[in-house]
């Protein structure tokens, strides 16, 4: 029996990385702004950004991503309020169906995040570090990386920017009420533990501000988020944590009763167990990193 091979269709592949970043800005940054002949994909990670390209200017969400095509001016700073965090990819692509997906907020979903998050792992796995540093202007392989990073890494910016593609196309054609529902329903929900971050809300009060049973919200978390409701809204009070300690305007006792925390040696032991770290150990770290990137 004679079989005959099929020549995969791919309309869209990722052709060269440019650089992968991710960044811990202070409050108070500002990127003066560039163009360049790749595509870049901007992700607010914590917090919102500010971020200008040509003649247009918008605020990114936290959880969302915008893509500045080839030869688009483009900068990006902090609301002058809080320390924001953000992944940058630059990369080249000949997909065409990019265009439709620029110029516009792009929100994530849980899948979406992960993919994201993989992205990033695989860099590590491929490429040496650092990865906060802004003047990086090419990648240096690792001498032992993990066999098929790079590939990794492409595959899941490819299936990340598809994701994107798909849904667009589908919200062209006819719009999915129940998962639009639910979306809005989730960003309105995380748009609340951001607003209430220092205050100490518990799974029962989230329930009853959108009216939701504690079953149908953990359910709608694990499913969007990846994760219980609770252990968002804790990450969220570290994150902001990291935020003021970088704002450097309150010392650590002052972040723990701000941020709801019963003692300061409550607070140090979340943080630690959050991030590895002890609150002065972060900070001497966003200390060290400052001064290296200032001289």
């Amino acid at each position: 029996m004679h079989y005959q091979t099929t020549t995969l269709i791919c309309p869209l592949r990722i052709s060269q990385i440019v650089s992968v970043h991710y960044f811990e800005y202070a409050v108070d940054f500002s990127f003066a702004g560039e163009a360049h002949d790749f595509w870049e994909l901007v992700y607010a990670d914590r917090s919102e950004l500010i971020l200008s390209s040509d003649a247009m200017a918008l605020r990114l969400p936290q959880g969302s991503l915008f893509l500045h095509r080839p030869m688009e001016f483009h900068n990006v700073r902090s609301d002058g309020k809080c320390a924001p965090n953000s992944v940058i990819v630059a990369f080249c692509c000949d997909c065409e169906a990019l265009y439709a997906l620029s110029g516009r907020v792009l929100h994530c979903n849980a899948e979406q995040k992960e993919l994201l998050g993989r992205l990033i792992a695989e860099a590590k796995q491929a490429f040496q570090p650092p990865f906060d540093d802004p003047y990086t202007d090419r990648l240096e392989r690792l001498d032992k990386p993990k066999f098929g990073s790079e590939q990794a890494l492409g595959c899941y910016l490819e299936l990340l920017l598809l994701s994107f593609v798909r849904m667009q196309k589908s919200y062209a054609k006819s719009a999915d009420q129940d998962f639009l529902k639910k979306e809005n329903r989730l960003q309105e929900i995380l748009s609340f533990l951001a607003d209430q971050v220092e205050e100490n809300l518990t799974l029962r009060n989230i329930c009853a501000r959108f009216s939701m049973s504690e079953s149908a919200l953990q359910k709608l978390f694990r499913q969007q988020v990846g994760q219980g409701v609770m252990q968002y809204y804790r990450m969220l009070k570290i994150e902001r944590a990291k935020a003021l300690i970088r704002e450097k305007r309150l010392n650590f006792s002052e972040i723990a009763e701000r941020l709801g925390y019963s003692s300061i040696h409550y607070f140090s032991r979340h943080f630690k167990n959050s991030t590895g770290m002890t609150p002065s150990e972060y900070a001497g770290s966003v200390k060290a990193r400052s001064h290296i990137e200032q001289n």
